[in-house]
């Protein structure tokens, strides 16, 4: 997670390279993907641009990230063939006119090369490298985040799973006759999950009635920061429930994944929720907060959200 609490020190090339899925949520592919750093080597945030992207834009969006950030300085990694080293130098220098490029490499082929100009380090001519093996990576894998094999593999996360949403298309007849205090049963829901317990299908169908209560929705909302059980909850109810009802449950694992630095989880979870209900407000402040380039620390002073408190009529 990017959490300005608790700063991110990055210490060398190859802490540097094992910490980029982990931030990204994927092992990256013909892209070129850049950290912004400030004092001592603080991570701030970072961006993912595909290699195919003419130089100049890429270096105007490496400018404009580092401003909004206060970067010092930057590290420009590019991962694709050796012979994308051109692009990657070029795009190094381009960005170098406006921030210092502290270290710039390219990852091919399961080595490292380095491109830094006049450098004479056993990289520039090609070491061995595996970002799973790195002290950073086992770290990051015990603090429970997550770097799956490609982008696809990540924005399917947030996909329909039409078998799982019969399930629970069948249980919500039975599910509505339940009558029971809403903000109880949701926290009763929640608690499970939070024993890592996956949710009945006749529970999913009933937290997807609930959520559609503004008020639970709110409370809902409020609950949810970082951890990764709410990851795994608002995501598998995203899979699970009956497209008519996913707006919340989408917007909260949208939410979620932002509060944890998984800016591409968090779009591809807003879209499926934007799909049903464009004027969500989760929606609005996740997407509002990724374009432009936000940090979850920056809502500590006036979050929580006070619960919205109007009734909402159950289309269900």
């Amino acid at each position: 997670m990017l959490d300005a609490s608790v700063p991110l020190l990055l210490r060398s090339p190859e802490d540097i390279l094992g910490k980029i899925p982990y931030l990204l949520g994927f092992h990256p592919s013909d892209s070129i993907v850049t950290l912004y750093l400030g004092p001592q080597g603080q991570l701030r945030t970072f961006s993912n641009t595909s290699l195919g992207m003419p130089v100049h834009v890429i270096a105007d969006e490496i400018r404009d990230i580092a401003t909004r950030a206060s970067a010092e300085m930057v590290v420009i990694v590019g991962y694709g063939p050796l012979t994308a080293s051109t692009t990657v130098t070029a795009v190094a220098d381009a960005a170098g006119r406006h921030v210092r490029a502290f270290y710039t490499c390219l990852l091919s082929g399961g080595y490292r090369y380095c491109l830094r100009s006049g450098c004479s380090c056993a990289a520039v001519t090609g070491v061995a490298f595996d970002p799973n093996a790195t002290a950073v990576a086992a770290h990051a894998t015990v603090l429970g985040e997550v770097a799956l094999p490609s982008r696809d593999a990540l924005l399917a996360l947030a996909d329909a799973d039409p078998v799982a949403q019969a399930g629970v298309q069948a249980a919500l007849p039975q599910a509505r006759g339940i009558q029971r205090p809403e903000l109880v049963e949701l926290d009763e829901l929640i608690g499970q999950a939070m024993l890592d317990q996956r949710l009945t299908d006749g529970e999913a169908a009933r937290m997807a009635l609930l959520l559609r209560r503004v008020p639970v929705r709110d409370a809902a909302w409020q609950r949810t920061d970082q951890e990764m059980w709410q990851r795994n909850l608002w995501l598998d109810l995203t899979r699970r429930v009956p497209d008519q009802y996913v707006a919340a449950p989408a917007a909260l694992a949208a939410w979620c994944a932002w509060r944890r630095g998984e800016p591409t989880l968090a779009l591809a979870a807003a879209r499926r929720a934007a799909a049903v209900d464009p004027t969500g407000t989760i929606i609005q402040v996740v997407v509002a907060a990724i374009r432009s380039r936000r940090k979850p620390t920056d809502l500590i002073p006036v979050w929580p959200l006070p619960l919205a408190g109007r009734a909402a009529a159950d289309p269900s």
